[in-house]
């Protein structure tokens, strides 16, 4: 049984796991491919005091952030809803494993909140959410590996927020464990949940983008929507259990393209507001795949743009142009099919193989996205994203939804 504690100190809040029997410091990510990580602390610290917070909401946040090692019984430390419970219950979590809850009641009332945070990571696709919701507070995570500050572009961005409209907290959530990366891919919003109680937080927006949402990574549609019959209302088992809990965790790019987040977020960028790439302090290095794709991307929607296509112009590049299926190779796809003309031979020459795209759906929404928002948030979240982005058409659709590089490779 894994046991926690929480409690605060003047300045931050302490989420600590106690192993017992059944417990194991070795774990699978709850992220990507699943590698396997080794606990080395068994403390999150964040630098926010913490004035209250719904069991539920804390309940969540210790499974977030130690899923992987839990054994097959929790005692939270405060008792939890069995709405909490019920969540878990979802076989994509009992199959990975069933946890018992040791603490719960039935006199717990549901969490409420009306208010809109933004969990911003600083890139294209989160800053283009920050374009689309001025309102939302604006809530980043700043990282402490081995005591030290990991510095970042992003933090200047959002401590020139403070404290009416963002709030940059400093935690070690993301490296507890080795390798180092948060636990479970929700650690991504974990500083929201620490503060959503007393901040009133409903609604916590993210920058989940198409691309990892639908077309898994560019390699093939995946309709999100049908699994709901196996993931829970959301689409994903993990996002269901917030839903449970009365608080929403949605993207309302997950039905947009990188190409339209960076159309989106293009005021930021020249204004050196966004973090570009993680090799050169937030600025681009002209060298890696990112800045590739993303210089790709930025020729085909701004005439302004002139790529120094010459750095990319390396082995390196070449070869991650040859793999199939290739990541995010629905971007290269609308990008080379809808104008050849502007990209330098070779890399068309690269890129040949890969299924050609006939409408421009990667600059438009899926509307059917929305469908994995809760009917309290759906009207807000859709009108919104439809004031900057046209739906789909029925031809953008059907390309969409046929998209896949699995079949009819040359390579």
């Amino acid at each position: 049984m894994m046991r926690f504690e929480f409690w605060t100190t003047p300045g931050h809040s302490h989420l600590k796991a106690i192993f017992e029997e059944n417990d194991n410091r070795i774990g699978k990510r709850e992220e990507g491919a699943g590698t396997e990580i080794s606990l080395i602390e068994d403390t999150v610290t964040f630098d926010y005091e913490v004035k209250e917070i719904h069991p539920d909401i804390l309940g969540l946040l210790c499974l977030v952030t130690f899923f992987p090692f839990v054994g097959d019984e929790v005692e939270f430390p405060k008792p939890v809803s069995s709405r909490l419970y019920n969540a878990f219950q979802n076989k994509c979590f009992t199959d990975k494993k069933d946890i018992k809850f040791r603490n719960i009641t039935d006199e717990l009332e549901i969490y409420k909140g009306k208010n809109v945070a933004l969990s911003f990571g600083g890139g294209i696709d989160s800053s283009a959410v920050r374009e689309m919701f001025p309102e939302a507070f604006v809530v980043h995570e700043a990282h402490i590996r081995n005591g030290q500050l990991v510095g970042s572009h992003s933090h200047g961005i959002v401590q020139e927020l403070q404290p009416n409209r963002g709030r940059l907290v400093k935690t070690n959530i993301r490296y507890l464990s080795q390798p180092g990366g948060w636990h479970s891919w929700p650690c991504s919003v974990s500083t929201s949940l620490i503060m959503a109680t007393d901040y009133g937080f409903g609604l916590i927006l993210t920058g989940s983008i198409l691309g990892s949402c639908f077309v898994s990574n560019g390699t093939k549609f995946w309709d999100r929507v049908k699994a709901r019959a196996w993931h829970g209302p959301s689409g994903n088992y993990w996002q269901s259990a917030f839903e449970a809990i009365g608080l929403t965790m949605y993207s309302p790019v997950t039905g947009v393209s990188e190409m339209q987040t960076m159309k989106q977020s293009s005021r930021l960028l020249k204004r050196n507001e966004v973090v570009y790439c993680m090799e050169n302090d937030g600025s681009a290095c002209l060298k890696c795949t990112k800045c590739f794709r993303r210089d790709v991307i930025r020729t085909f929607i701004d005439s302004k743009h002139f790529a120094d296509w010459n750095s990319y112009n390396t082995e390196s590049i070449h070869s991650f142009l040859l793999k199939r299926p290739l990541y995010f190779g629905h971007i290269f796809s609308s990008a080379f099919s809808l104008k050849p003309d502007i990209y330098p031979d070779w890399m068309l020459e690269k890129a040949q193989g890969i299924p050609a795209i006939e409408s421009d759906w990667t600059m438009r929404v899926y509307a059917d996205s929305f469908l994995l928002c809760p009917e309290e948030w759906r009207d807000y979240v859709s009108e919104r994203v439809l004031k900057f982005i046209q739906p789909m058409t029925e031809l953008d659709n059907e390309q969409l939804r046929k998209w896949d590089q699995t079949i009819n490779n040359s390579k």
